[in-house]
C-alpha cells in the first residue's frame, strides 16, 4: 500500500533533474516554486505552500485559527497527526461524530458542538472521500467567521463539480508521504485563495519571519518546515501522472461497487459521482454479525493486504484519554463504524483481475461466516 510508483521515463527524468539540483539550490528553488505553481493550478486556488508534511500544514492553520477561538472541532476518524495539531498549538480537540453515509464529519452533529470558543472545524476526508455537505460546512463557517480546514491527505484530484478537495475551504491541507496518491517522500502542501492566510503559511514555513522584509525580521512564531528540492521534483513527476492514477482507482472502485453491491452482509459509501472520491482506499463496513478480525485475517493468508483504519478512534487514543477524560461511549456511531468497517486495496499498480480476486475471497469469506 506504502509502495511508490515511479514509470522508467519518470525515473530517467529525476536522474536527469539530480544533477541540476546539485549544482544549484538543494532547498526551496526552482523544483519548489514550480511545484507550488503547477498544484495551485491543479487545485483551481491562488496559492500553495510547500511544507515538509502534511502535519506542518495543519498546524499553520490551526496557529492561524487561534485567534479566532481556542476550540477546533474535529472528527475520530482521523490520524494522530490531525489532533496533536491541535493540541501541540494550545488549542482543545472537541471531538465530534462521522456519518454512516460518508463516514466523514457528521455535519448536523458538529453544528451542535459550535459555541463562541470554536475557532475551526477541520473536516477530514476519509479515503478520499468528499462528503456532500461540504458546502453547507463552509457557508455555516462563512456565517460564524470560523475557518474551515481541509484535511485532504488522501484526497488529490477528487471533486464535486468542477471544484477540487482543498477548494472547498479556507484552507487546504495535502500530504505526500509514501502511502498517499501523490508522493514525494515526505512533504505536505498547503493551500488557499485567502491571501493573509497565504502570507502566514508562507512567514510559518521559515520560522515567522517577514518576507516583505529584506532582512532576517521575525514577526510570528514559525518553524523550519521547508520542502527540499529532491522532494518537490518527485512531487511534480506524481502530479503530472494524478489523472492517470486517479482513472486506474477510479475503475478499481467502480469493479468493487459492481460486484459487492448486491451483497447483504456489507454496506458501501454511496456517492453522487465516481469523481466524488480519490480512492486512497476503498472502505467497506461489515454487517454487524460479521467478526473483523476473522475477515481480515483470512484476507492477509489470502495475500490481500485490507486494513482498518484509526483503530482505536482518535478520542480514544491514550495521550487525549489522559488530556481530555475522553472515554468509550462518548461517540457511539463513530465507534460503531470504526470497530466495522475496513479498507479493501484501490491503487493505480491493481489490475481489474486483482480486484476480482480480492471480491471472489471477501464473499467467499461473508457467506461462510454468516
Amino acid at each position: 500500500m506504502a509502495n511508490p510508483h515511479f514509470s522508467t521515463s519518470d525515473r530517467e527524468k529525476i536522474h536527469d533533474e539530480v544533477d541540476n539540483i546539485l549544482t544549484n539550490q538543494l532547498s526551496m528553488g526552482d523544483n519548489v516554486k514550480s511545484f507550488e505553481i503547477e498544484f495551485a493550478k491543479r487545485v483551481g486556488v491562488k496559492h500553495a505552500i510547500a511544507l515538509n508534511a502534511c502535519t506542518s500544514a495543519l498546524e499553520a492553520s490551526v496557529i492561524y485559527a487561534s485567534t479566532r477561538g481556542s476550540e477546533i472541532i474535529i472528527p475520530a476518524q482521523t490520524f494522530i497527526a490531525t489532533g496533536m495539531a491541535v493540541h501541540l498549538n494550545g488549542m482543545k480537540p472537541v471531538f465530534a461524530e462521522i456519518s454512516p453515509e460518508t463516514m466523514c464529519l457528521d455535519y448536523h452533529d458538529v453544528i451542535q458542538r459550535v459555541n463562541e470558543n470554536t475557532a475551526a472545524i477541520i473536516l477530514v476526508h476519509m479515503t478520499g472521500i468528499l462528503t456532500p455537505e461540504i458546502k453547507q460546512f463552509r457557508t455555516f463557517c462563512d456565517e460564524r467567521n470560523i475557518l474551515l480546514i481541509e484535511d485532504a491527505a488522501h484526497t488529490p484530484g477528487a471533486r464535486i463539480g468542477d471544484v477540487e478537495a482543498g477548494s472547498f475551504g479556507h484552507v487546504g491541507c495535502f500530504s505526500f508521504f509514501p502511502s498517499k496518491i501523490i508522493t514525494c517522500g515526505e512533504g505536505g502542501m498547503l493551500v488557499t485563495n485567502d491571501d493573509e492566510i497565504a502570507n502566514f503559511a508562507r512567514s510559518f514555513q521559515n520560522r515567522g519571519r517577514d518576507m516583505e522584509e529584506t532582512g532576517e525580521i521575525y514577526k510570528i512564531p514559525g518553524r523550519n518546515v521547508r520542502m527540499p528540492e529532491f522532494s518537490a521534483l518527485l512531487g511534480r513527476v506524481q502530479l503530472s501522472h494524478l489523472d492517470d492514477s486517479l482513472s486506474v482507482r477510479r475503475s478499481i472502485a467502480t469493479f468493487y461497487y459492481e460486484h459487492l453491491r448486491s451483497c447483504n452482509l456489507i454496506t458501501l459509501i454511496n456517492l453522487n459521482s465516481i469523481h466524488q472520491s480519490s480512492f486512497w482506499k476503498f472502505p467497506i463496513i461489515l454487517d454487524c454479525s460479521i467478526q473483523r478480525k476473522k475477515v481480515l485475517d483470512t484476507l492477509h493468508n489470502s495475500g490481500i493486504f485490507a486494513d482498518t483504519a484509526y483503530n482505536p478512534p482518535l478520542h480514544l487514543q491514550p495521550v487525549f484519554r489522559e488530556f481530555y477524560g475522553t472515554m468509550e461511549g462518548m461517540l457511539p456511531i463513530s465507534e460503531d463504524l470504526l470497530n466495522r468497517h475496513l479498507c479493501l486495496p484501490c491503487h493505480q499498480k491493481m489490475k481489474i483481475d486483482d480486484a476480482d480476486y480480492i471480491i471472489t475471497k471477501l464473499l467467499e469469506i461473508l457467506e461462510s461466516k454468516s
